[in-house]
């Protein structure tokens, strides 16, 4: 007898788990959504940024072999690529960002219905 109450409240909520609101299952999705192209951006811009950081040193290492005009211009050329992924990193950050406040933005107005 006690098992069978315990098998029964163990259904009931198993059943209260799966089924959930047409609204908060909307509200997953759009929340799931958004960190999935949030993440999407951030990992494209860091693999564009490692690309960056790998080009500038191979400048560098150049510019270490060469002297005079010809290492300056490398070395220059290493620190603008090093500038630019500092900037595309902030940029990704800020597009995610931007992503993720849509979602919230979504997200309360579904609420707030």
């Amino acid at each position: 007898m006690r098992f069978a109450a315990f098998g029964m409240a163990g259904l009931l909520l198993l059943g209260a788990c799966g089924s959930q609101d047409p609204r908060e299952q909307q509200i997953d999705n759009i929340e799931d959504a958004a960190e999935a192209v949030a993440d999407n951006i951030e990992d494209e811009a860091e693999r564009q940024a490692d690309a960056m950081e790998a080009e500038a040193e191979q400048l560098t290492n150049q510019a270490k072999a060469v002297t005079g005009f010809e290492a300056e211009r490398l070395k220059a050329r290493a620190e603008a690529l090093k500038q630019q992924a500092r900037i595309l990193e902030r940029q990704a950050d800020a597009r995610a960002k931007a992503v993720e406040d849509r979602a919230k933005a979504e997200v309360s107005t579904i609420r707030a219905q």
